[in-house]
């Protein structure tokens, strides 16, 4: 694309919404003048309440893009995961391969989703109530039960969140403890999937009063998800060496099956009228087998030919504590926290034995030469076993919310260390041709012929603050900075028989500052515009090597965010519209690659620049008692705004200015509706959802670039609400669609992620 502005589509989009806004802004008046002397409505949409600012305000209040979905709203949709809630967020995509392992992006910022550990942090910050849980490759698929909010703050974040929140923050807030009377329930749901087999989730949850200052909160679930894909029986026969083989072991119907069991506990304790602390601890332990792929081109719709084992664990533990009170007028919050992790997992990697040229140096070799009559058995096992341990601690101060000069100021402190064990195994290979075979590494499988065996430590030290001041009753303005120190080390191995040096020693750290500025303006109370300037940054790190062209260390990459939006509530108080406009520069780009003309191993540069330009937009109507309609979308444009270039010497352009940046859809829709009336007596309800997510591009570079087809999914649900329980009939994915979730980009081996098929099931909860 050229280097316009904007596109046709997208000024009539910009200039439909100011229209829009500057219609609203002259018409609210006249709707209060209508209804001046007749009674007010009494149907009124609920409060949101948020905390995404680190203070409690009213949503409408918060002059930022910010879409919440609250519990009732992840109840009703029956959100149960990640990728369930990312759904219904405009302004948030992924890349997923299956249950706990995707990565996220927000508004438009990825160079793509290969997850490589070895690689970029996350552009994006999870955060778990006040405690972040970001961590490189996977997202953290927190079980969403008990829920009493998820907010998607989108746009950089860097002031009040640091590294990691360069475009945008995932928050997701539990239920918290109360005192105020005991409460308790449970959930049952059972499904059936269209070609595959049951799933099944029991939740339960109890908020019990210790006294009158004090409450205990627990959670706890187990579900599995049955299977949808079937592994089926296949032989292939590998080029060199003439060998085939058979998948007869492994062949299994509706094999890929998840199992999440888990509880979380909280305590709440009044330590006086001014002082609260809360600990909180949650337990995760998610099973997965199979694969979340199918091969309906080569192998068969819903089906794929696995010749290894896949399976895996991803297990966590979080612990938090947050101390809160006043001193005087100023309120004081320590928050604490520490994750554990350990993820494991076995992917079959067969397919590359037949891509890469070096196998045959490992199963082929004999008596100094390579010989095809020697050659064993090549198939591939993929184990990975990472460990994630994770400590922070802030301390934040900060005057109260009704004063006309308002600040917040706070120190923030990380200690992240990822320790990771990859082994590519060959289990015919002799052991004089294995890892252990180089004089520099021992101690690894026998059968292993490549490793990595890395710690990689970050920690981040940042003071942070913003200060408001209310020019006028309508006009505020805001400023905020962020100064920060990151240190990043590696340390390790990477290592075939081959490898001349594989042991790593790297220390690398930088220092910086981002700035935020903001203005509000209230035209009345139910409507209010502003504008945006934010930056936000990812800290760089140690690449596992060196070349010509990309250096031992990479550094910080860089978002400068320009953006104005709008907040409005009108028909007295039945109909919320909010949205943003949006352009962010990206500069300095981490783009992580593996390319073996120029390295077996992927690594990590500072190449090029890019842009990334939309609208994002949600709305909520209360059409009339019981029937409420909910919608969010989002237009984005993404693309590199110079060529990339990873080879300096040969100059060959490896994605030209104008190329779209992976994993982002340009269009993306979310919309629910809900009708509550009366049944014979009872409160029962009808529920539908619609969500369609557009083309998009799988990979940035043009060798191994793929179109991802559009898709749309609709839900269905229908039931009953009592006081004290509730059953309902749902149906999910009603048309049976193929969605195309991810497509590898790996060339030896090209599978699309879909989505469950077409499920029908009932639930059921009661409350106490």
């Amino acid at each position: 694309m050229s280097d316009q502005m904007w596109t046709s589509r997208q000024r009539l989009l910009a200039q439909a919404s100011a229209f829009v806004i500057a219609s609203v802004v002259v018409t609210t008046p006249a709707f209060a003048q209508e209804d001046s002397g007749e009674e007010a409505s009494t149907m009124k949409l609920q409060t949101v309440t948020v905390t995404a600012q680190k203070r409690t305000e009213n949503l409408q209040d918060v002059p930022a893009s910010l879409q919440v979905l609250d519990g009732s709203q992840l109840a009703a949709q029956g959100v149960t995961n990640f990728e369930d809630y990312v759904a219904l967020l405009p302004s948030v995509s992924f890349a997923g391969q299956g249950p706990g392992n995707s990565q996220v992006f927000m508004r438009g910022i990825s160079s793509g989703g290969d997850g490589n550990k070895s690689g970029s942090s996350p552009s994006v910050a999870v955060y778990l109530d006040d405690q972040p849980v970001t961590t490189i490759g996977r997202v953290l698929d927190v079980h969403m039960y008990d829920i009493s909010r998820v907010e998607a703050v989108a746009g950089p974040q860097g002031t009040l969140y640091g590294a990691g929140s360069q475009a945008g923050t995932l928050r997701i807030i539990t239920n918290a403890p109360s005192s105020a009377g005991f409460e308790s329930g449970y959930d049952l749901s059972v499904g059936t999937t269209k070609e595959g087999s049951e799933s099944y989730s029991a939740e339960g949850f109890v908020n019990l009063p210790i006294g009158e200052k004090a409450a205990l909160r627990i959670a706890g679930w187990h579900s599995k998800d049955g299977g949808y894909i079937d592994n089926v029986p296949a032989t292939t026969t590998f080029t060199f060496g003439n060998i085939t083989v058979d998948n007869a072991p492994f062949v299994e119907e509706d094999f890929n099956t998840e199992e999440n069991t888990g509880a979380r506990a909280a305590l709440k304790i009044d330590l006086n009228e001014n002082w609260t602390a809360t600990a909180k601890v949650m337990h995760q332990n998610q099973k997965t087998n199979g694969v979340w792929d199918h091969d309906p081109e080569d192998i068969g719709d819903l089906e794929v030919a696995r010749f290894f084992d896949d399976s895996g664990q991803d297990k966590f533990t979080q612990a938090g504590l947050s101390v809160e009170g006043k001193i005087g007028g100023l309120q004081l919050t320590y928050a604490g926290s520490y994750l554990d992790r350990e993820v494991d997992y076995n992917v079959d990697y067969s397919a590359y034995a037949e891509y890469s040229a070096y196998i045959p140096y490992y199963t082929c070799y004999s008596s100094g030469t390579l010989d095809e009559a020697t050659c064993t058995d090549p198939r591939i096992q993929y184990d990975s076993d990472d460990k994630y341990k994770t400590m922070t601690h802030e301390l934040r101060i900060q005057n109260d919310e009704s004063e006309r000069l308002r600040f917040i100021a706070g120190l923030f402190y990380q200690d992240a260390e990822h320790d990771y064990l990859n082994v590519w195994h060959i289990p015919t290979i002799p052991a004089n041709r294995s890892v252990n075979a180089n004089s520099q590494l021992s101690g690894y499988p026998d059968d292993a012929y490549f490793i990595t065996d890395q710690v990689r430590n970050e920690k981040e030290t940042a003071i942070f603050g913003e200060v408001s001041f209310d020019f006028t009753e309508k006009l505020t303005g805001t400023f905020g900075a962020r100064f920060f120190e990151t240190d990043s080390d590696l340390k390790g191995a990477v290592g075939t028989l081959f490898s001349g040096s594989p042991l790593i020693d790297l220390s690398s750290g930088e220092s910086g500052d981002v700035f935020k500025g903001n203005l509000s303006y209230n035209f009345t109370p139910d409507v209010l515009v502003y504008v945006t300037y934010s930056e936000g940054f990812r800290p760089g790190g140690n690449n596992r090597a060196s070349t010509s062209n990309i250096p031992p260390v990479y550094m910080s990459d860089l978002i400068t965010n320009y953006e104005a939006g709008w907040k409005t509530t009108f028909w007295d108080g039945r109909a919320r519209w909010n949205g943003a406009i949006f352009n962010m520069d990206w500069d300095d780009i981490q783009i992580t690659r593996f390319d073996p003309a120029e390295s077996f191993l992927g690594l990590t540069a500072n190449v090029g620049t890019a842009r990334s330009r939309g609208i994002e937009t949600d709305f909520s109507v209360l059409v009339s008692e019981g029937f409420q309609i909910n919608g969010a979308a989002s237009w984005i444009e993404a693309e590199l705004t110079e060529d990339y270039i990873r080879n300096l010497s040969t100059q060959n352009v490896d994605a030209p200015a104008g190329t779209e940046l992976p994993d982002i859809p340009k269009f993306k829709l979310a919309l629910t509706g809900r009708y509550e009336f009366d049944f014979m007596g009872e409160d029962a309800f009808a529920q539908g959802s619609y969500r369609y997510v557009g083309e998009r591009y799988n990979d940035l570079f043009v060798a191994a670039r793929q179109k991802q087809d559009a898709y749309s999914i609709i839900n269905v649900s229908t039931g009953i609400d009592r006081d004290t329980w509730g059953a309902s009939l749902y149906v999910t994915n009603v048309a049976d669609e193929r969605a195309e979730l991810n497509r590898n980009a790996a060339t030896f081996d090209e599978r699309i992620t879909t989505n469950r098929p077409r499920t029908i099931g009932v639930s059921f909860y009661q409350r106490f």
